[in-house]
């Protein structure tokens, strides 16, 4: 069902959340590594995370739809983070280590706002639309039952069960449409979404670039900006 899904996946992304800043704190990941050896330890955390993000958001969509543009903005910017980490990590520079404390940062960004989107995984969790919530739940009932059963009425409330016949054809038509409604929506946002992220990949390829023809700590003071990587 799709509401237990919905309870697993917040589990697995919380768990996987919460490992990350394990390692974040414990010293596991360090912006000291090379970038090859912080990638290699943070790998399959972060592409993880990336998944189980995207598999909540779809359910979030569909739960409560009239808070798509708060969870597509969240989601948005824990994705990005966690792009963004990767591709500072394999771009080109004449100083890794550079490159390796931009990435972690990113990273440490990252786990923050993974933090702030699994609030909202659970209040869409705990407070669905209620819309949605009783589709769901007559449609739980529909698929659940095995067989027909037939009730001997007094001829006086025949008229009242033909019209509970009809609501539950209408139940079920609606239902339909709802999905089919849900499915259009979620196709749009998958393709506004794709295009979002290789704009993002471009402008984040084209500024680490950038930051990689700036003199060098021997020759500068300070640290590398993070700021073409904020949201």
């Amino acid at each position: 069902m799709l509401r237990e899904d919905f309870n697993r996946l917040t589990g697995e992304f919380e768990e996987t959340l919460q490992q990350l800043a394990t390692n974040i704190t414990a010293g596991v990941l360090l912006e000291r590594l090379s970038p090859m050896d912080l990638w290699k330890r943070a790998e399959a955390n972060v592409t993880r995370l990336k998944e189980l993000a995207g598999n909540c958001k779809e359910l979030m969509l569909i739960l409560k739809p009239e808070s798509a543009a708060v969870v597509e903005q969240r989601f948005g910017v824990l994705f990005q983070g966690l792009v963004n980490f990767r591709e500072i990590l394999f771009q080109n520079s004449s100083e890794p280590l550079a490159n390796s404390r931009l990435a972690f940062e990113q990273l440490r960004s990252a786990v923050a706002d993974g933090s702030e989107f699994l609030l909202l995984i659970k209040d869409v969790r705990d407070n669905p639309s209620p819309v949605i919530s009783e589709v769901l739940r007559l449609r739980e009932t529909l698929e659940s039952g095995s067989r027909v059963v037939t009730i001997e009425a007094p001829e006086s409330i025949q008229p009242m069960l033909e019209r509970l016949s009809k609501d539950i054809e209408s139940v079920r038509g609606a239902l339909a449409i709802l999905e089919r409604a849900v499915s259009d929506v979620k196709e749009r946002v998958r393709v506004m979404q794709e295009n979002s992220v290789r704009f993002v990949l471009s402008s984040a390829s084209g500024e680490v670039k950038k930051e990689s023809n700036l003199p060098s700590s021997s020759e500068k003071r300070g640290q590398l900006s993070l700021s073409q990587f904020k949201n």
